[in-house]
């Protein structure tokens, strides 16, 4: 690979001229100086470049998010694309709603034991047309972005971008007595989403919300997608938005204050993967061989060569004039950078670190943060599902006639601290040991029965007088049958005494 090269010396006369100037001695240095004036210059730099960093940080020169390689502007379809592609996205979007509808609410309207008829027509329709599952569905795609609808499709013969019948379409109110059939629901986010029509007039109960949208019907047919867009009614859909804050209209999308971060996992994540990638086959030094440092290299030879190597099978590389020595791989652990960056996204959610990332770890979770975090998701779903999302639709039911009327109705939601089964027989049976160990340790001398339970076992004062009562009625009923069968064995040995 490496070819001997001859070279040639030219002679010089003794006619030629040097026209070179004349070089001024440079001044010697000690070893010390050399040292101590290379470090004085390298600081000076180090300062200077400091000063300018900071001076472009301080006039706004330097933009962050292009040195950081950050979006400066996000829409929809950024939203979107990180929410298909990128898995932690997938979970910022969706673990609000998923935890909140982890259990269903209860609707009703009233206690009565028996069923009313609101109650039998709502238990019907969430049973036929699962309701519940596409409002999660609906929660779940408006934090992409600003908001989602959820489209009500009914038999009422009517195009979508009429009206429904019965429903004033400027303010919002029932007009007649007109009933529909609810056929299908359909989720949409606002990437396939436009409002195209507000109401305009300030005097409308409805100022400034919806009138028309437009939506794009995706239709999947042998492999192949395309859409149709159609205008549709405010009256035919239930408008949701999450984190709304200055608009009624639009939210703020639950990947915007992330979205730096999740760009940085990725960063990180992808960098790890082409840096093992990259390490598994290392990078080669080749060196000519010292007796051979004025040969030319055969860099076509060369690339075959590597090229033969590296693709086929050959485990040896055939060199001539040149040595290849295997460079170390740069491989370090990407997980402190990831955990760092996980424990800011859970930090900014206002999630608890061991629930964000998942069972095993949510098991380890303190009582506190379990309480506080049920605490908000309990929040999440009274003042925001409840009366932004579950009774807008079901109102909207009752206008359509979908629903029976009526003038009050409740939704409950289950009580997130009220402990599962396998929690209450973890706690018997850490109650059944710790009263063991009273009764065999005497205790009682110190701590009486009836304050040992309201100390230690957390009951009640009632509570624990009754246990006390049960306790004494057991123990008198205890020494009753014990007497009771000495008796009986004295009477039996009188017996066998008699025979003999």
């Amino acid at each position: 690979m490496a070819k001997k090269k001859t070279t040639t010396k030219k002679k010089t006369t003794n006619n030629q001229v040097n026209r070179t100037p004349p070089v001024s001695p440079v001044p010697q240095m000690t070893a010390r100086q050399a040292v101590q004036t290379f470090f004085s210059n390298a600081s000076l730099l180090s300062r200077a470049s400091l000063q300018t960093a900071f001076t472009s940080l301080d006039d706004g020169s330097k933009d962050i998010n292009v040195s950081c390689g950050y979006p400066n502007v996000l829409d929809i379809g950024k939203y979107r694309g990180m929410f298909d592609r990128e898995g932690l996205a997938t979970k910022v979007v969706k673990f609000y709603p998923e935890e909140c509808w982890a259990t269903d609410p209860r609707i009703y309207q009233d206690e009565a034991a028996d069923e009313t008829e609101f109650e039998k027509a709502w238990a019907d329709l969430n049973k036929s047309k699962q309701i519940l599952h596409y409002l999660l569905r609906v929660d779940i795609l408006s934090g992409i972005g600003e908001f989602g609808v959820l489209l009500l499709g009914l038999a009422d013969g009517q195009e979508l971008n009429e009206p429904v019948e019965g429903i004033n379409e400027t303010t919002g109110e029932k007009t007649g007595n007109s009933t529909h059939e609810l056929l299908y629901l359909k989720p949409f986010a606002q990437d396939v989403v436009t409002i195209k029509k507000k109401e305009e007039d300030p005097k409308s109960p409805r100022y400034g919300k919806p009138v028309q949208y437009e939506i794009k019907f995706q239709d999947v047919r042998g492999g192949a997608t395309t859409s149709k867009t159609k205008i549709v009614h405010w009256t035919r859909l239930l408008h949701v938005a999450d984190n709304r804050l200055s608009s009624d209209v639009l939210g703020v999308p639950r990947m915007q204050s992330l979205y730096n971060r999740l760009l940085d996992i990725r960063k990180v994540i992808s960098g790890s993967a082409e840096m093992f990638w990259k390490g598994a086959f290392p990078g080669y030094i080749f060196e000519v061989m010292p007796e051979m440092n004025d040969a030319e290299i055969d860099a076509d030879a060369l690339k075959e060569e590597l090229t033969s190597w590296s693709a086929g099978l050959e485990r040896y590389l055939k060199l001539t004039g040149m040595t290849a020595k295997s460079m170390d791989p740069q491989v370090a652990n990407p997980e402190k950078h990831i955990n760092s960056h996980m424990r800011y996204i859970a930090l900014a959610m206002d999630v608890p670190y061991r629930i964000f990332i998942g069972t095993e770890e949510a098991k380890l979770a303190s009582t506190q943060d379990m309480k506080a975090w049920n605490k908000r998701l309990a929040k999440r779903q009274n003042t925001y599902l409840t009366s932004q999302v579950i009774s807008p639709l079901i109102d909207h039911l009752m206008l359509l006639g979908i629903l029976p009327e009526v003038e009050e109705y409740f939704v409950e939601w289950p009580d997130l601290n009220t402990p599962s089964d396998k929690d209450k027989a973890e706690v018997a049976s850490l109650q059944v040991d710790a009263l063991a160990k009273y009764m065999q340790g005497d205790v009682d001398q110190i701590v009486p029965p009836k304050e040992f339970f309201m100390m230690f076992l957390g009951k009640t004062e009632d509570e624990a007088e009754e246990l006390v009562k049960a306790a004494k009625i057991y123990i008198g009923e205890l020494d009753t049958r014990r007497t009771e069968e000495v008796d009986d064995d004295d009477d039996n040995n009188n017996d066998i005494e008699g025979r003999r």
